[in-house]
């Protein structure tokens, strides 16, 4: 548990006003960091949806350059009809990217399921920061062809009106929630913004349901939950830090904690019931 931000978080975390908050150099630092990610035969594809980040997007893609592995690995963002300059940071780096109209993160992610061209497929968002023993870690834990869904943990970088203790304490308080879950509703511990399966089981299973405007992650572990086991990425190179801008939904991390608790009760009795779905 970490109750301060780590060093490494901070050096991606860092303050910037949309496209030109940088330099030119930055990119082109930047640039160079991601030619690694080009390849045409990936064992790796790293996916993620991207709809108006522009003042975040610059602090994951810093981070995915910091990525050390030696499985050849793509790294694919999914502009989901972006209306700011999201494509035009995406440019500037070099990264390649597919722009999906339909608004919806259910189908920027099944646009980067059927793009995908790797056998492993990560999941994550355009607001988080990676480990550099991210791919690895997780290519560690889909190699056993028993497991069919991998998932790390997160954890919350501060908002002024906040600091990481406080959220570290949150994060320590509701993880008895999530080992219970794990036992007979795993499937709620997945996020989007850190998990992974096989490609081809994706697409067995039928990708991202479209009808699915919430919650397309936890449907996609329900269903790939009939393939093999959902399992947790042990080690902090499992956890990415996200902003905590939807969690403090409340104003404060005691607002939170309240929310949680009051829907982890309804749910409480099916962690104790096998196959349930909600």
């Amino acid at each position: 548990m970490n109750f301060t931000l780590p060093d490494w978080v901070q050096k991606h975390w860092f303050d910037y006003d949309g496209v030109d908050g940088v330099s030119d150099e930055f990119y082109v630092a930047l640039k160079s960091k991601l030619e690694k990610f080009q390849c045409d035969d990936p064992l790796v594809s790293i996916v993620v949806p991207a709809w108006n980040e522009e003042l975040n997007i610059l602090r994951t893609i810093s981070s995915f350059a910091d990525i050390e592995t030696s499985h050849k690995t793509e790294l694919l963002f999914i502009n989901n009809n972006s209306t700011d300059r999201t494509q035009e940071i995406l440019d500037r780096c070099g990264i390649r990217s597919i722009f999906e109209p339909k608004q919806g993160v259910n189908n920027a992610r099944q646009t980067g399921l059927y793009s995908a061209k790797g056998k492993f497929h990560l999941c994550a968002d355009s607001d988080s920061i990676y480990p550099a023993g991210w791919v690895d870690a997780y290519v560690n834990v889909l190699s056993d062809e028993s497991v069919s869904c991998a998932y790390g943990r997160h954890a919350f970088i501060p908002p002024d009106i906040s600091s990481r203790f406080s959220l570290a304490m949150y994060e320590l308080f509701t993880s008895p929630i999530l080992y219970m879950r794990s036992k007979n509703r795993v499937h709620l511990n997945v996020l989007g913004m850190n998990f992974g399966f096989r490609t081809a089981d994706g697409i067995k299973v039928g990708g991202f349901d479209y009808d699915k405007k919430v919650w397309e992650d936890g449907w996609m572990a329900l269903k790939l939950k009939s393939l093999g086991r959902v399992v947790k990425v042990p080690g902090d190179d499992g956890v990415n830090w996200t902003t905590a801008r939807r969690l403090l939904d409340d104003g404060t991390v005691w607002g939170a904690f309240k929310r949680r608790i009051k829907n982890e009760i309804r749910r409480f009795p099916g962690y104790f019931k096998k196959n349930r779905k909600d």
